[in-house]
């Protein structure tokens, strides 16, 4: 389900990028999973010690987080690698954009490392 939520919101992203604009889909998207990350916060805290096995607060709590997951894939998760591309001058976007992506992976797999150490 929550990979449904990310593909389809990535295709949202693609689609309204340029007539939306940038800007506004990073501030959109940035509001949005803070709101999803606190909203989730409360309900685990209560689910946890508040009300355990309550159904519906399970349910509501994984319905925050598809609701965090459309707002990263349809802002932070694309245009990461979209806006990097498009502010390098001509004459060193091909460095440019080499440099960003690798660190960009760099980053995104050592974040993977510190949670995963297993893998």
């Amino acid at each position: 389900m929550i990979g449904c939520v990310n593909v389809g919101s990535t295709l949202v992203s693609i689609a309204t990028v340029d007539r939306l604009g940038r800007r506004m889909l990073f501030l959109e998207g940035g509001i949005q999973m803070i709101a999803a990350n606190v909203i989730v916060g409360v309900l685990v805290q209560r689910t946890t010690y508040v009300d355990p096995g309550n159904d519906a607060m399970a349910a509501a709590t994984l319905a925050m987080i598809c609701i965090f997951v459309a707002g990263f894939a349809w802002s932070w998760g694309p245009l990461g690698w979209l806006v990097p591309s498009e502010i390098q001058p001509l004459e060193t976007r091909t460095s440019g954009t080499a440099i960003s992506t690798a660190s960009n992976f760099l980053v995104r797999q050592c974040a993977r490392w510190v949670r995963c150490p297993q893998v």
